[in-house]
């Protein structure tokens, strides 16, 4: 990597230098990084990603109908712009032929533009985002912000069209030194979940395209504290801090913010898992050496800012692997170290590589030892199928998890209170919690940013029956049928079941519209199985539908919903086409008088909000009601219905009437709990093996409460509000807040299984939080499941005009509630 070669100082006198002189130094020294920075941002990239590059500052700065980005009335204009600073062979490409700019007179609302993270960095591609802070210290209305986000979305989408992804941020200096979060976690947004580690990563890697200066930047490091630095140049007439940008310095960086940047790591390793693996384990490493945490920014600084001639490459990437190699080094964990080197080598390898950086990435391979079979294989990553695929993202994951319970260990000793809001947390764990964490009848799902196509040409699907080495199961092989092969040993992956070894190879890109199937089985054949394969591709998309943050704030209800009904265990099979069979609605459940079901398996499939793909498997004689029972307990009350419900039947005989009655079932059990079409439903009695049950549709019960034997049938009565149940999820342990008139509060905790107590309490609710996540952290402290993300949740019930509704404790909506409650006051 090319470095940066500064010339040492050299005085006419041994007098240290003014502070102003001291910016002077500081200025020309900056100038030279940030040249250096956007030579490499620029050097063999596209020339639309340079003709964005350039023209950004101008879309910004000027609001013309005959400029891409117009929008009347948006908030426009950088500091101290001028004409002369666009290039003008850019300039003219998106301009009409003869226009002249007109000079802006109005008083410019943005103190500066800033791309910062990958950009000039070994690690930037051609893929890489510009991550734009666009400053502001005016006060802004909701209307210019919401005229402004218009102009920004315009601009983003003028640089789609040329192939570059642009990111804005609004960064407001003097909010930000003060922890106003006046955003969510969103997408992009991080919320609270890190302040400084985001500044530090600001400072260690920002690029100044247009405005006022970034005052940290130009103030060495001294034994004064930097804030009484600055008050002293200001007194002295040195320092006009109007013509600077200033985000503050580290000296309150929380021990608290190392949880929640840990979990925005994690977060952002869901699409780009290889960079945060790499930050995840910068973090790891800072945490090693607190309270002396060396900062990156900071040694950037320093040596920035020496007298003395330096030959650095001031690369932020190439400094995290360094830093991380330091540490993994001392602590003797080189399975880690390696690991580390290779999402390093993938996240560099990415896109189009000029020769200079692929001559610096081959140096650093030639000191990691790598020998050419390992160099290949990573080379050859756009080419990966399932099992190499399978066996990087473990490697992935393990290397994220690890070092998120590394941190937690860190929260612990340290008795650490968790800096990020509760809402953010509560967003963060249920995210992660869709992702990473493993419960039955999940499909794990490859990330898709490991490999680009995991389709095979031919696959088995292969029964095995219980043996002396074998589990009884199905086994997927990546191969059309061999004369002689050991499946279990050979496979690609194993499940219990038929429908999840199905929905796994289809959902994760294995089978396709193309790939030839062949199966070993005694209890189903290929057409079947061809035509459950078919249905699903037919009815249920592989790609998941965005999913939007408000969906994080809802229970993980059903989106998508499939059903199929004797698939494998089919008992009409064993009947003949002559048998007699009494086939009105309410025996269908049974062949004839006979103590045997006619329903002998049914199986579900279904999407959640989440975007989780779940599967349940039902056998024996009460299948229907059990699968029915389990349905409605996935559809929350006054929820939205699913998106799609599809009911499909493989029976031999029957078939048409099966499906017609078991679609009837569902779309009741469905209508009755989001209350689209049924209020009140007569009771249904089924003959089920021997047995009279009632299956009472009522859309004040759930149907667990109410599926019970004829003899018994009783009714709960709720003693929580009905809201709080209709919101609940399974597998989160739960804290509902309400408040009372005389400032108490009630505290209803929902646990894993979503079993109620209620708590009367007074004192202060954030208190509460803390003590309840302390509480909550020692109780789990030694136990295996440190890496789970089923962290404690915390929800306000807001009573508005007789009405209840629940969000995230401390979010957006409860912070608006409280600030109306106190205007009314």
């Amino acid at each position: 990597m090319k470095t940066l070669i500064l010339p040492e100082v050299i005085k006419n006198n041994t007098s240290q230098f003014s502070f102003y002189e001291q910016l002077q130094f500081a200025k020309n020294r900056v100038d030279l990084l940030e040249k250096h920075r956007v030579q490499h941002s620029l050097r063999n990239n596209t020339e639309e990603y340079q003709l964005v590059f350039k023209l950004l500052p101008a879309l910004i700065h000027y609001n013309f109908p005959e400029l891409p980005a117009y929008v009347r009335g948006a908030p426009h204009g950088i500091y101290a712009f001028e004409k002369q600073d666009l290039p003008i062979d850019c300039i003219s490409q998106i301009l009409p032929k003869n226009f002249q700019l007109p000079e802006h007179k109005s008083p410019s609302v943005f103190d500066g533009m800033y791309v910062m993270g990958s950009i000039g960095s070994i690690t930037q591609t051609s893929f890489s985002d510009l991550d734009i802070w666009l400053c502001y210290s005016t006060e802004l209305s909701e209307e210019q912000l919401f005229l402004l986000n218009q102009k920004l979305e315009f601009v983003k989408y003028w640089a789609q069209e040329l192939n570059v992804e642009v990111n804005f941020y609004l960064m407001n200096p003097k909010a930000f030194k003060a922890y106003q979060y006046h955003s969510d976690v969103t997408e992009e947004h991080n919320g609270s979940a890190q302040h400084f580690f985001l500044l530090d990563e600001f400072y260690r890697s920002a690029i100044r395209l247009a405005g006022k200066r970034i005052l940290w930047l130009h103030v060495p490091e001294s034994k004064l504290s930097y804030q009484k630095i600055l008050d002293n140049a200001v007194k002295d007439n040195q320092l006009n801090l109007d013509e600077w940008v200033d985000f503050g310095d580290f000296s309150s960086l929380a021990l608290g913010e190392y949880f929640g940047a840990s979990l925005w790591q994690l977060y952002k390793g869901i699409e780009s898992p290889h960079k945060s693996a790499i930050k995840i384990l910068l973090l790891e490493s800072y945490a090693e050496n607190y309270a002396k945490t060396n900062l990156i920014s900071k040694k950037f600084k320093n040596i920035l800012l020496s007298e003395k001639e330096e030959n650095y490459h001031f690369d932020p990437y190439l400094e995290m692997l360094d830093m991380v190699t330091e540490y993994l080094t001392t602590r003797k964990e080189l399975q880690r170290l390696d690991r580390l080197r290779e999402c390093f080598y993938i996240k560099a390898m990415e896109g189009q590589i000029d020769e200079c950086k692929r001559s610096a990435l081959l140096d650093l391979v030639k000191k990691w030892n790598w020998d050419e079979q390992k160099l290949e294989l990573l080379d050859m990553r756009g080419g990966w199928k399932i099992k190499q695929a399978m066996l990087h993202q473990e490697m992935l994951v393990e290397l994220l998890l690890q070092s998120y319970r590394n941190l937690i260990q860190f929260a612990r000793k340290f008795h650490i209170n968790p800096s990020i809001l509760a809402q953010d947390t509560d967003v963060l764990m249920r995210k992660l919690y869709s992702i990473f964490e493993v419960v039955p009848g999940k499909i794990p799902l490859i990330n898709r940013n490991i490999a680009d196509n995991l389709s095979e040409d031919e696959v088995t699907f292969v029964e095995v029956c219980e043996g002396v080495s074998t589990k009884s199961g199905w086994y997927l092989v990546n191969h059309a049928p061999l004369s002689t092969y050991d499946s279990t040993t050979r496979h690609v992956q194993y499940q219990k079941n038929l429908t999840k070894l199905v929905a796994w190879a289809y959902f994760n890109g294995v089978i396709t519209v193309t790939t030839q199937v062949y199966l070993v089985s005694q209890s189903i054949d290929l057409d079947t199985l061809r035509q459950f394969i078919t249905d699903l591709r037919l009815h249920f998309p592989t790609e998941a539908p965005k999913m939007e943050f408000m969906d994080l704030y809802h229970p993980n209800e059903i989106r998508n919903l499939i059903v199929t009904v004797n698939l494998l265990k089919d008992p009409t099979r064993h009947l003949s086409a002559s048998t007699k069979l009494d086939v009105s609605q309410i025996n269908l459940f049974n062949l004839g008088s006979s103590e045997q079901g006619i329903i002998g398996q049914i199986s579900i499939i279904y999407r959640n909000m989440w975007n989780e793909i779940m599967t349940q498997h039902f056998e024996g004689n009460d299948v229907a009601l059990r699968a029915l029972k389990f349905i409605s307990n996935k559809i929350y009350r006054s929820s939205a219905p699913p998106k799609s419900v599809n009911v499909f039947s493989y029976s031999r005989l029957l078939r048409s009437e099966l499906h017609k009655l078991v679609v009837e079932l569902v779309g009741r059990c469905i209508t009755v709990q989001t209350g689209s079409i049924f209020q009140r439903l007569p009771s249904q009695t089924l003959q089920v093996i021997g047995k009279k049950w009632h299956l009472v549709f009522d859309s004040h019960l759930a149907l667990k409460d109410i599926i019970q034997e004829d003899e018994n049938v009783t009714r709960k009565e709720l003693i929580v509000p009905r809201e709080i149940c209709n919101f609940a999820s399974e597998g989160f342990l739960q804290f509902f807040f309400e408040d009372n008139q005389d400032g108490s509060f009630q505290v209803y905790v929902l646990d894993k299984q979503n079993h109620v107590e209620c708590y009367y309490c007074d004192g202060d609710k954030e208190n509460k939080v803390k003590q309840l996540s302390l509480l909550y952290a020692r109780n789990n402290e030694g136990q295996d499941n440190i890496g789970s993300f089923n962290f404690p949740q915390f929800y306000q019930l807001l009573k508005q005009n007789d009405a209840i509704t629940i969000v995230p404790f401390q979010s957006r909506q409860h912070r608006e509630y409280l600030a109306l409650q106190q205007n009314s006051l």
